[in-house]
């Protein structure tokens, strides 16, 4: 990392913006957040993203006239700065710049078709994040109706991306179901917001234990794959594996008294889902302890429940 930066030259008067440097800034700006280094990772998405925009990445008109495979190079780097740049949106509560590229990136003889139809499926499923989720996430979320979040529901609940997905590899799996299990917990934490939670509700993104089946589903997915099919997706994973367990906790904190065998297998989960996330080398101390606390919550308010003392403290 530190030698990209330093290779990096000096923006002066008759610089001119290159492929080349903007490719660069966003490699230094991964490396920053997997050192959770978020500010410095935000300001080199910001200068890829501008690099982009000098170049004209996002006009047809502009790119007309390169061959096939660099024009798809190129929007194969917008659509990475758009979906990091997403992300980032989520996490820092920023807003976002760049809207979706009128087209997926075209068909590249240098990119396998397996890679291909997983970046597709990344970029559809990024697309998801639309200006309404982010202004409503980083706005005012008295505006959250109930027809929106089901509407948002429909759209994640598909059952061609599952069978399309299904036929990809273990890796791209991985990335795929967690950021939609992630967009749903999201969505659900959105609608609890607004007040818009029932335990009757016809839309299951609207009920109040809906984490929990998200639990149960991501429990039953990761217990199919490696741990370092998940670990190698680096900090991104962290982050989305955090903000879903912290809220299955949440659930299982403050939802109404269920039945023994319920609560024991709601912790069971979490017990499960704490052997995911606990052992990555680069866990925040912040969001480490802040994942902590809710566990000693738990074996504190539910001490006769067993499996809660397999919780770390």
């Amino acid at each position: 990392m530190r030698q990209s930066v330093e290779t990096q030259q000096p923006l002066v008067i008759g610089f001119r913006p290159s492929i080349l440097r903007a490719t660069t800034s966003i490699f230094i700006q991964m490396c920053a957040m997997s050192l959770g280094h978020y500010d410095l990772g935000f300001f080199h998405l910001r200068e890829a993203i501008s690099m982009i925009q000098m170049l004209r990445i996002g006009e047809k008109s502009a790119n007309a006239g390169l061959s096939t495979a660099e024009r798809a190079r190129r929007q194969r780097l917008y659509w990475q700065c758009f979906i990091h740049e997403r992300f980032m949106s989520i996490v820092n509560f920023s807003p976002v710049t760049l809207p979706p590229h009128s087209q997926y990136p075209e068909e590249d003889t240098f990119v396998g078709a397996d890679i291909q139809q997983g970046w597709t499926q990344v970029i559809k499923t990024f697309c998801m994040l639309d200006a309404s989720f982010i202004s409503l996430w980083i706005g005012d979320r008295t505006q959250v109706t109930a027809s929106w979040v089901e509407q948002k529901h429909r759209e994640l609940d598909d059952e061609l991306w599952e069978v399309e997905v299904s036929a990809l590899s273990e890796l791209q799996q991985a990335d795929l179901v967690i950021t939609r299990q992630w967009m749903r917990t999201l969505l659900w934490q959105m609608a609890m917001s607004n007040c818009l939670l029932s335990s009757h509700a016809s839309c299951p993104s609207l009920e109040l234990e809906m984490p929990l089946r998200l639990s149960s589903q991501l429990r039953q997915f990761l217990t199919k794959i490696s741990e370092n099919t998940i670990r190698v997706h680096g900090s991104s994973m962290i982050s989305k594996l955090l903000e879903i367990v912290n809220t299955i906790a949440d659930v299982v904190i403050h939802v109404p008294q269920a039945t023994r065998e319920e609560t024991t297998s709601r912790i069971d989960d979490i017990v499960f889902m704490q052997g995911v996330v606990l052992p990555f080398n680069n866990l925040q101390v912040m969001s480490k302890d802040i994942l902590l606390d809710k566990f000693r919550l738990i074996r504190g308010r539910f001490p006769h429940i067993e499996v809660a003392m397999q919780l770390a403290v």
